[in-house]
C-alpha cells in the first residue's frame, strides 16, 4: 500500500515539473523549429507589422508637427496674392525652423519667402489647401 502511494506522489510531481518545462518552452520561429506558416498567414502578419511600424515611428520619430508650417509639404501648390496681382506656384522647400518657403513658379522662377505678420509691410497672402482639404492662409514677405 506504501509503494502505490508514493507512486501516486512522484505522478503528480513529474507531471507538476513537466508543466513547468513546458511553460519555459521558446517562442516557436517559423521554419526552424518545425512550424509552418501559410502564406496568407505571413501576408497579415506583415500588414499587422507595417502597420504597427508606422504607427510607433510616428510616435517616436519626431516630426515637423508643430509651428505654423506644420501642415505645409512640399510639392504642394500654392495661390499667392499681392494686391490685385494673383500668381500660382508650387512650395519646392520649406524651412520649418527659419518659418521660411521656397516656390517654384512655372516660368522656372525661384522666390523665398518669410512667414510675417499679417501688418507687416509687402505681406503677400498665400493660401494652400491642407491634407484634411481645408483652406489655410497665411502671410508671408518675400526674403530680401
Amino acid at each position: 500500500m506504501r509503494n502505490a502511494h508514493n507512486v501516486s506522489l512522484i505522478g503528480i510531481l513529474a507531471l507538476s515539473a513537466a508543466t513547468v518545462a513546458f511553460a519555459q518552452r521558446a517562442p516557436a520561429i517559423p521554419g526552424v523549429t518545425g512550424t509552418v506558416v501559410t502564406p496568407e498567414t505571413a501576408k497579415d502578419e506583415k500588414k499587422a507589422e507595417d502597420k504597427a511600424g508606422a504607427a510607433i515611428k510616428d510616435a517616436v520619430t519626431p516630426a515637423d508637427t508643430k509651428g505654423p508650417l506644420s501642415d505645409l509639404v512640399p510639392g504642394t501648390t500654392i495661390v499667392i496674392r499681392f494686391g490685385d496681382s494673383v500668381t500660382e506656384g508650387t512650395v519646392s522647400k520649406i524651412d520649418r525652423s527659419a518659418n521660411e518657403i521656397t516656390v517654384r513658379y512655372d516660368d522656372k522662377r525661384v522666390e523665398k519667402y518669410v512667414l510675417a505678420d499679417r501688418t507687416a509691410p509687402d505681406t503677400r497672402t498665400v493660401q494652400y489647401t491642407n491634407d484634411t482639404k481645408q483652406k489655410v492662409t497665411r502671410y508671408f514677405r518675400l526674403k530680401s
